[in-house]
């Protein structure tokens, strides 16, 4: 970057904790962050990056040229307002949010950008060195993409830019990717329970398998990565899946739609036509649509 901006962030969690931590690695100039009052005199987990923390953001945004304002999504439009309206912002500052469903414009008109990693954080020191990998999704307006850009530059991440009013496809997405990623295991678990494999043991089984998945995934992109019975036209192994879990209402409708939409992927994979037909009467037996 031409110079080197204050930084500060508002709301720092575990996505500001993990950005503010990168950019000290880069030696970019993280001036503290603003947070609740009774977090200030002691501070959480990856806090301690910051070198100060007050429960004032207007003063703190006084001195910075960037804020990050990373807090739950319904606060955001709600502190940017309160900067604005206290005279927090200098002429040129730049407001920025990692929010991956709202647009930069929540924030304003001017100067605006949104930045966010697609990336899972669970625990903030996880989410330290794996942040470094992440894809960032910047939309805002010129001045707030040029910042963004730069800023994406100077720390070496991988960035592009988004259609402003697609992001809740693109965030819809994300969940898929991730959190459904959680609880389809959970519900995988929840079906080796009934084999007598506990949760415990049964994770430590399952994962070989999913890292397996997401290595063929990298290697093959989804139709070529996709295995299995439905991909096999294997009629019966899917019938006696059913058949198992017919008193298991929701997890028996969930692996009948998830196998409906597997279906399309193996036909595109060159399931033939007559398997295709046998294993989607199979699977669309008992399931009321509206």
């Amino acid at each position: 970057m031409k110079d080197n901006p204050s930084i500060a962030f508002v709301g720092p969690g575990k996505v500001g904790c993990a950005l503010a931590a990168i950019m000290q690695e880069k030696g970019l100039n993280i001036i503290g962050a603003a947070t609740r009052p009774e977090s200030v005199g002691e501070k959480k987990p990856g806090q301690e990056v910051f070198p100060y923390l007050t429960s004032d953001p207007v003063r703190l945004a006084q001195n910075a040229d960037i804020i990050f304002i990373t807090t739950p999504d319904d606060r955001i439009a709600s502190i940017a307002e309160k900067l604005k309206k206290e005279k927090a912002l200098k002429p040129e500052a730049i407001l920025v949010h990692t929010s991956g469903h709202h647009p930069a414009s929540i924030l304003g008109d001017k100067n605006v950008l949104a930045m966010h990693p697609l990336l899972s954080m669970a625990r903030w020191d996880l989410a330290r060195e794996n942040i470094k990998s992440a894809w960032f999704f910047l939309d805002g307006d010129q001045a707030g993409l040029e910042k963004g850009k730069d800023l994406a530059e100077v720390l070496g991440l991988n960035w592009t830019i988004i259609e402003s009013g697609k992001k809740a496809f693109y965030h819809a997405a994300a969940v898929l990717f991730s959190n459904y990623l959680v609880a389809l295991v959970n519900a995988g678990l929840e079906l080796q329970q009934k084999a007598g494999i506990s949760k415990s043991t049964g994770l430590k089984a399952a994962l070989p398998l999913i890292e397996s998945t997401l290595n063929n995934l990298h290697e093959l992109g989804p139709v070529e990565a996709l295995t299995g019975p439905v991909a096999r036209g294997d009629k019966g192994t899917v019938e006696g899946h059913l058949k198992a879990m017919k008193e298991e209402k929701g997890l028996c409708s969930l692996y009948r739609e998830l196998g409906l939409y597997t279906l399309e992927i193996a036909r595109k994979k060159g399931l033939s036509p007559e398997a295709y037909r046998q294993m989607l009467k199979t699977l669309e037996e008992g399931i009321t649509r509206g």
